[in-house]
């Protein structure tokens, strides 16, 4: 099973917003692993019901795009602007 990290937002929070930023994390891991690798080894899930989106972080570049992204969502929240719940992997 892979190593999953979950964000959670506040209701009513743009989704679209989350979207973009969760973009601009993967075009970093793009400038840093090269797209092709990118294209392989990422994986996220946004949700379309709830302000939610989980990511892969099972592999470099899942915990690259979940680091820059967690980065850019405190800048533009706050530490208590959303949650962060890692899950899965090994037992």
């Amino acid at each position: 099973m892979p190593t999953v990290c979950k964000f959670k937002f506040p209701n009513g929070l743009d989704k679209e917003a989350i979207e973009t930023q969760l973009a601009l994390a993967i075009i970093s891991a793009e400038c840093a692993f090269g797209q092709p690798r990118v294209r392989i080894s990422a994986g996220y899930l946004i949700s379309k019901e709830k302000a939610e989106i989980a990511i892969d972080v099972s592999t470099d570049v899942g915990e690259h795009i979940a680091q820059v992204f967690t980065g850019l969502m405190t800048r533009q929240l706050g530490e208590e602007g959303f949650t962060v719940e890692r899950v899965g992997g090994k037992e």
